[in-house]
């Protein structure tokens, strides 16, 4: 099957898949109950059919918003909410949301990395940074290219790069196709086929929400929450081991 981008993908193959997930992560139930309070205005990005929000209702929070890319995701959701105890809405780059509209927000489930072109990812951060107030909370999760490249995954990225080189191709190895679609591995990763998620470095991630306007507060991996103690900075992180997805709590 021939998929043309990211947003296709959560829209067809991977659409039941995201569309019936149930519970948070460990490292979602983690963040959401250490960073984030139940009594303030909070808004989630990519919120699929609303999985994460719900499961934070059950925890006591009250006022929730949700938006995705994907239509069909969003109307799972309202289909799900007869009530409106949750507001959805479309579209992750360009938000009718007011400015300073939010307390809080949450970009959980790595949405920025299946954003193609580098221009509108960094737009989405920034209409993050527009919708918080000041002193509100951010929290946002990326996939980790220093994970991937600390596993036997790196095989795979040799491959690649040299497949990339024979090819002429420039594109950057951390665009990398996916290795499963719909619970399947995709033998179209061996031929270099996209869509392509991107790998953000962690120097990389915390240049362009800093660059954006954030402060960073908190660091780490799935390993930290682990451990139960996330990172003050990005140079503690460096002297600790990296695994699982990239975590960054930020203040506006």
């Amino acid at each position: 099957m021939s998929l043309i981008n990211n947003k296709e993908v959560y829209s067809t193959v991977e659409f039941d898949l995201w569309a019936d997930k149930k519970s948070l992560t460990e490292d979602e139930k983690y963040l959401i109950v250490k960073y984030l309070k139940k009594n303030e205005k909070t808004v989630e990005a990519g919120t699929a059919a609303g999985r994460i929000l719900w499961e934070m209702k059950d925890l006591g929070f009250q006022e929730l918003y949700g938006y995705d890319y994907v239509p069909e995701f969003i109307e799972q959701a309202k289909q799900r909410d007869r009530s409106q105890i949750i507001s959805f809405e479309e579209d992750a780059t360009d938000l009718s949301y007011e400015n300073s509209g939010f307390e809080q927000i949450t970009y959980l489930q790595q949405i920025v990395c299946f954003i193609e072109e580098e221009e509108k990812r960094l737009k989405a951060l920034t209409e993050a940074y527009r919708i918080l107030k000041n002193g509100g909370t951010a929290v946002f999760s990326f996939l980790s290219f220093e994970s991937r490249i600390k596993s036997p995954f790196v095989f795979y990225l040799a491959y690649l790069s040299m497949l990339r080189r024979l090819s002429g191709s420039n594109r950057s190895i951390q665009y990398i196709p996916w290795l499963k679609l719909g619970g399947k591995y995709n033998f179209l990763a061996l031929l270099d086929r996209g869509p392509y998620p991107y790998w953000y470095k962690v120097q990389e991630a915390h240049q362009i929400l800093t660059q954006v306007g954030f402060k960073i507060i908190s660091v780490g991996s799935s390993y930290q929450i682990g451990k139960g103690k996330m990172c003050d900075d990005i140079e503690s992180l460096k002297h600790e081991l990296m695994a699982g997805m990239l975590y960054f709590v930020c203040k506006k």
